[in-house]
């Protein structure tokens, strides 16, 4: 194996480790949040994860990004969290002492040193399905309401627990990190570890690893260092433990999408005597075409967009920079040129999906944004329950239990609601070339982009969304974005640039068949065009993410910069919080260079299987 080779796999496996120390930034509050650990009770091995309807078991969560770069404490004062049901559930109940009175949430604040916090959690109801409980931790008042900073899965059995006490050797394993908000998993491999903890030195235990027999087998697994541009393929993995409680490394890849969080469950065995020895509930985060999600998918994604706009109050910020000018809702054609009429359209478009991705997922970790695969009918997405119906004013119509009914705007000087017409109803979908067209466009990405005139402005265009009715979404990009159809639209966009990227192997970012305009501004690669405007480039930092504003000529950008930073979230890694265009290129982390996954997928391929 490569130097390189090697070192992408060992950065696969030590990087989500060394974000145990990083700022978390999320645009709500804008500033560093708490990574924590939680542990059911007070073991770090999952072998005793299951508790009763009778009895409360002992939790514990702690901080464990307590230091300061420049000495002292992150968190001086504490943090006040939420422990709770994730949304849509209410399998537990807590209390702050072992014979307390239970109640669906509890806050505590966790000790600004690091130290354990201890609350106690009993079952509401009996489950056959382990993992089927989940212990959420929320940020609590302040400045940052309701960010989730960590979930852990249990099991409330109807007898007694599937893994056996005594003797049986204790293991611990770790996903990514220590804390929990990174047990999600896409195509790409996530480096992982495992330990025996029971052991003495000297001693080896040989273990598998293995989906849950009773349960769909999402994950596969590959032991580590892995090959650049492979991911984890095995239904199970060998490893051997040594008993000095050393860490040793492996891979884990989701193959089949989930429909829930932690129904993915990773289970270790005793290789000897067939013992079940823990079991890990993870989560394979994959985005899914909106007409065919769950009704329980749909309904979370609906909660967590509420959230975003309401409780975080950012959706409008993403409004305010689509291709506007400085004041008012005029367009801008300084902000617009970022976006469009170039290069730059499908990976700024990328970052501008993601960036919401990840708020919905500081709001709902099991959140991924869905597709709006608009070459087809999709009839299950134009509903009042859903994305909105058509009606007969300009208002789509939608039911009042919907989340985003009475969609807010606020500063926009609009009515609440939606305001969308389709003149083909709800079962039909606009007039545009169908996906194999699109993607037969050509095999270099100077061809492909010609997607944005021919497949992504007639999705948008006025005639798709009722003539003069004044559909924001049919509008100018000023308004577009009004509309949260906007962002299924643009992750259809993305996702046939992805599936573009899969059919023809256009991974590698410094290649100009996978990016046209190599080099930077005002330094272009040899024979690449030198007259387009900043931000175009491949090395070129991208607007608003830099935070970088006016300027002259082609180097000009706008006066404002509102989405800044990027989001870093434990759920998925972005090599800077300030991307360039090139960062946005291998998304799946396939290229042999040292590039990483931006943690996300689609459900109709997978880019690392020919």
């Amino acid at each position: 194996m490569s130097f390189r080779t090697w070192s992408k796999a060992l950065l696969f496996a030590m990087l989500p480790l060394a974000l145990v120390n990083c700022a978390t930034l999320v645009r709500c509050p804008g500033s560093l949040l708490p990574i924590v650990e939680i542990q059911v009770n007070n073991t770090p091995s999952n072998h005793d994860d299951y508790g009763s309807t009778t009895t409360a078991i002992p939790a514990r969560a702690r901080i464990t990004n307590t230091s300061a770069p420049f000495g002292g404490l992150n968190f001086a004062s504490g943090v006040a969290v939420e422990v709770r049901n994730p949304t849509l559930a209410s399998n537990l109940s807590f209390s702050s002492t072992a014979g307390g009175a239970g109640s669906p949430s509890l806050v505590l604040t966790l000790n600004d040193a690091g130290a354990w916090s201890t609350f106690y959690v009993r079952g509401n109801s009996t489950s056959t399905v382990d993992k089927s409980a989940i212990v959420e931790m929320a940020t609590w008042g302040g400045s940052c309401n309701e960010v989730v900073i960590g979930r852990k899965a249990l099991m409330i059995p109807s007898g007694a627990p599937p893994i056996g006490g005594g003797s049986l050797p204790r293991v611990e394993v770790e996903i990514g990190s220590i804390a929990t908000l990174d047990d999600y998993v896409a195509w790409s491999p996530v480096g992982s570890r495992i330990r025996w903890t029971s052991g003495s030195p000297g001693a080896t235990l040989n273990v598998t690893l293995r989906n849950l027999p009773t349960a769909p087998s999402r994950l596969r697994f590959a032991a580590n260092p892995l090959a650049a541009g492979t991911t984890a393929t095995a239904f199970t993995l060998p490893l051997t433990l040594n008993g000095d409680g050393s860490w040793v490394q492996f891979h884990v890849a989701g193959r089949v999408a989930s429909e829930a969080d932690k129904d993915a469950v990773l289970e270790v065995l005793d290789a000897g005597s067939g013992a079940v020895l823990s079991r890990e509930g993870l989560m394979v985060r994959i985005r899914k075409n909106a007409n065919s999600l769950l009704t329980a998918e749909r309904d979370r994604y609906l909660k967590a967009l509420q959230k975003v706009a309401n409780t975080y109050a950012d959706y409008i910020d993403f409004v305010k920079t689509h291709s506007r000018g400085a004041t008012g809702t005029l367009a801008g054609p300084i902000a617009h040129r970022q976006a469009h009429n170039g290069s730059a359209f499908m990976p700024w478009h990328r970052a501008f999906v993601l960036h919401l991705e990840r708020l919905l997922q500081a709001a709902d970790p099991s959140v991924a944004l869905p597709y709006w695969k608009f070459d087809v009918p999709a009839p299950n997405v134009f509903t009042p329950d859903f994305m909105g119906a058509n009606s007969n004013s300009p208002m789509a119509t939608l039911n009042t239990l919907n989340p985003i009914f009475g969609w807010p705007l606020p500063g926009e000087g609009v009515s609440a609601g939606i305001q969308r017409r389709t003149p083909y109803g709800n079962n039909g979908n606009p007039s545009v070339p169908s996906d194999v067209a699109t993607l037969g466009l050509g095999t270099d990405f100077a061809s492909f982009k010609a997607m944005e005139g021919g497949t992504h402005n007639p999705a948008h265009s006025t005639s798709s969304f009722g003539g003069g009715t004044g559909s924001w979404i049919g509008g100018s990009a000023a308004i577009a974005t009004r509309d949260p159809l906007f962002f299924l639209l643009h992750c259809n966009v993305d996702r046939l640039w992805a599936r573009w990227q899969w059919i023809n192997g256009r991974h590698t970012p410094t290649s100009t068949l996978a990016y046209d305009l190599q080099g930077k501004h005002g330094a272009p690669a040899g024979g690449v065009d030198a007259t387009r405007s900043l931000g175009q480039y491949a090395d070129d930092t991208m607007w608003p993410w830099d935070n970088v504003t006016g300027g002259t000529g082609t180097a000009e950008r706008p006066a404002f910069s509102i989405l800044n930073p990027f989001p870093i979230t434990l759920g998925g890694v972005m090599p800077l919080s300030q991307p360039t265009v090139r960062s946005l290129i291998d998304y799946a982390g396939i290229d042999p260079a040292l590039t990483l996954s931006l943690g996300f997928g689609y459900d109709d391929f997978n880019p690392y299987i020919p």
